[in-house]
This record gives structure tokens, C-alpha cells and sequence, in this order.
């Protein structure tokens, strides 16, 4: 039996005036940027997985789930190659998407923190 995601995302874009002062509403969009996919996962779907350690969540896989559970100190990226750290996540912050299925996604843990994630095909 096929499992079933319905993941949501959105964003209010913003924009800093000045360097070091205070950010606002995105003057050019001014609105949230919203989307949502139900996605239907084959029948290889990872339970949530916990680590405490830089750590590469997988291959060949089609969506992955993130959530910083906690930070004590450091920091809590992911990179989709394996290398590039393109998302920062803060505690309690979570990144969930599709991917292309030849990504290679790991979470670097510098410091202290706890992350959870499910990945599936």
C-alpha cells in the first residue's frame, strides 16, 4: 500500500533596508508565497530518524523531511549534493520537499543539536 505526504511550505519574502537595520515586507511582492503537494510514496518509506551527527541521509531517494529538533549551540545546515550547505535551519524549523532522485542530501551538525528526518521513494 502506497503511503501518502501532504507537505505545506510557505514564505513571507522580506527585505532589509539598510545593513544591520530592520527587516520589512518585501516592497515588490508584499504577500506569502504558499504551495502544497500530496505526494504518494512507494512502499520504501523510513520511519523519522534521529541523529546527533553530521550525516548523510541517503541516495536514490524522491522526498526528504528535516526538522531541527533542537540546538544547543552551533549550527544545523543540509546540502542536496552532499557538499554545498544551501539551507540553514533554526530550532524548531523543518525543510520537507521533493527531490531529484540522484541528490545526494546531508545534514551538517556543527555543535550541539538533534535532528530528525524521514526520507522516501
Amino acid at each position: 500500500m502506497a503511503k501518502r505526504i501532504l507537505y505545506k511550505n510557505h514564505c513571507t519574502p522580506q527585505e532589509q533596508v539598510s545593513s544591520g537595520g530592520r527587516y520589512y515586507l518585501d516592497g515588490d511582492c508584499g504577500r506569502k508565497l504558499a504551495g502544497s503537494n500530496l505526494y504518494e510514496l512507494g512502499s520504501d518509506t523510513t520511519v523519522t530518524n534521529t541523529i546527533t551527527a553530521t550525516a548523510a541521509i541517503g541516495t536514490t531517494i524522491d522526498f526528504i523531511a528535516v526538522t531541527a529538533t533542537s540546538i544547543s549551540s552551533g549550527t544545523v545546515t543540509i546540502s542536496l549534493d552532499g557538499s554545498t550547505e544551501i539551507i540553514k535551519l533554526l530550532e524548531g524549523e523543518c525543510f520537507a520537499s521533493k527531490i531529484a532522485s540522484d541528490a545526494t542530501p546531508k545534514v551538517h551538525i556543527s555543535g550541539t543539536a538533534t535532528v530528525d528526518y524521514m526520507t522516501g521513494t
